[in-house]
């Protein structure tokens, strides 16, 4: 397995070699929905439209899993940087106990209040009954969905992100291989719609968690090297939850407040539900892009501020500006010159939804830059343990969504939740970077009073 060292040697290097599998995994994560959507089109839009209506759902979830995730990967990369073997342990035991029970308590409520949870979208009968049944068995998949983001969160801190990347590869294989067979009824497979979808995911990613497993065991990781009888310190769980809770909390709202204005766009009828479910798919080429380098430069920073290399930090930052001017510009001009052909290859028969995904996407690419310099800022904090300040950012302003749409929506119908969602983007961007020069100054430059901060 490759390592990569980020306390030594060239930076720009080093990043770009840890990111770039990291950007390949951030794609193949996306792809997982783009498949299922790619095919459910082709099944019909109401299909879709229900698809859409729980990847909130399935948002919350993963919401969930940012505090172990992101608590795991600040405490180990933090204590590899510290030479602090006994901490790893600590700090691994203490996330996966925690990350069990929220798995646990969030796949009895979906299953148990599957009904009512669909039921506020007031979807037409058909869509409600794919909704429930493609979210029963996700949830009973959830344990993947949890399991995979910390194992993977072990290899990261560690500055391996070649074998998650390889994981994903084989996972998004076997989906890609599954879903036409049991979505259409291929060959011997029964014909099993929106509810194949759901089974190929599940099935998909419990044979990337087998794969974590396999290979933890033969290269010896923390997470089998670990005695699970050994209780951690209170204090190790508290700092997962300091630390974690922030990002996951920033997480959820950003879900719930989807969640509001999907019920708005809902009110517009169920062809721009389809239209926003399929358009946020492919703008997150942006965003799924520019969090596989944070997750990066969080391990950069997290790494080198427990080795004290200050100046390495500095130029760090430099560096790693680089890598998200080149996402940002990138993607803005995608999506505003390939909208058309961007959005024609997911419902290709359906002119209307066509027209509506196009305005959807170039209203989007005008925040993208601003979405990838909100994104890497926040791994850059994250991994100095200041993680409540991107998410206070972040919550505001997605919250700041909801009263700018309801203004909007009278003067430019649906394009008015789509401006609301893009300034707020060009507003986080913005105000997150003054917020990491502000703490770069009263810190000298994280030297000194930085747990004032945390």
């Amino acid at each position: 397995m490759r390592e990569v060292n980020l306390l030594k040697g060239n930076i720009f290097s080093a990043l770009l070699k840890m990111a770039l599998p990291l950007m390949g995994t951030a794609f193949v994560q996306m792809a997982y929905s783009l498949v299922d959507l790619m095919w459910l089109g082709r099944l019909s839009t109401g299909a879709v439209a229900a698809v859409g209506t729980c990847s909130f759902l399935v948002w919350i979830a993963q919401s969930i899993t940012l505090i172990a995730k992101t608590g795991i990967s600040v405490g180990l990369s933090q204590s590899y940087g510290k030479g602090d073997s006994e901490g790893c342990k600590s700090v691994w035991v203490s996330g996966f106990v925690l990350n069990l029970i929220f798995c646990l308590s969030l796949t009895i409520f979906y299953i148990a209040m599957r009904n009512k949870i669909i039921g506020f979208y007031n979807l037409d009968r058909d869509v409600h009954a794919m909704a429930v049944d493609y979210l029963v068995i996700i949830s009973g998949g959830l344990i993947f969905t949890f399991l995979n983001p910390v194992l993977s969160a072990a290899f990261f801190a560690k500055g391996n992100s070649i074998t998650p990347f390889k994981i994903s590869i084989i996972s998004l294989i076997i989906n890609l291989i599954l879903d036409p067979f049991l979505i259409f009824g291929i060959s011997i497979f029964p014909k099993l719609g929106i509810k194949g979808a759901a089974a190929a995911t599940v099935f998909a990613q419990m044979i990337s968690t087998l794969l974590y497993l396999h290979i933890g065991l033969k290269s010896r990781e923390i997470f089998v090297r670990t005695n699970y009888f050994k209780m951690p310190e209170k204090n190790y769980f508290k700092s997962i939850l300091n630390l974690g809770f922030p990002a996951s909390l920033q997480s959820m709202i950003h879900a719930m407040v989807g969640m509001v204005l999907n019920k708005y766009i809902s009110s517009f009828g169920s062809l721009y539900i389809a239209v926003y479910s399929i358009g946020s798919q492919i703008e997150s080429i942006s965003w799924m892009t520019a969090d596989g380098f944070s997750v990066a430069f969080s391990a950069f920073f997290g790494q080198n501020f427990g080795a004290k290399n200050y100046d390495r930090l500095h130029d760090g930052r430099r560096e790693a500006m680089k890598i998200v001017n080149m996402i940002g510009i990138f993607t803005s001009f995608l999506l505003f010159f390939f909208a058309r052909n961007l959005f024609t290859l997911f419902i290709p028969r359906d002119p209307m939804a066509i027209v509506k995904g196009i305005d959807y996407l170039k209203i989007m690419a005008l925040s993208q830059y601003f979405m990838a310099l909100e994104i890497g800022t926040t791994g850059m904090l994250n991994g100095l343990g200041l993680t409540k300040y991107p998410a206070i950012n972040a919550m505001i302003l997605n919250i700041s969504r909801i009263p700018l749409a309801l203004i909007l929506m009278p003067i430019l119908a649906i394009n008015g939740i789509w401006v609301a969602m893009s300034l707020s983007s060009i507003l986080k961007g913005i105000f997150l970077t003054l917020i990491y020069f502000y703490l770069r100054k009263k810190t000298d430059g994280f030297r000194i009073n930085l747990k004032t901060y945390i």
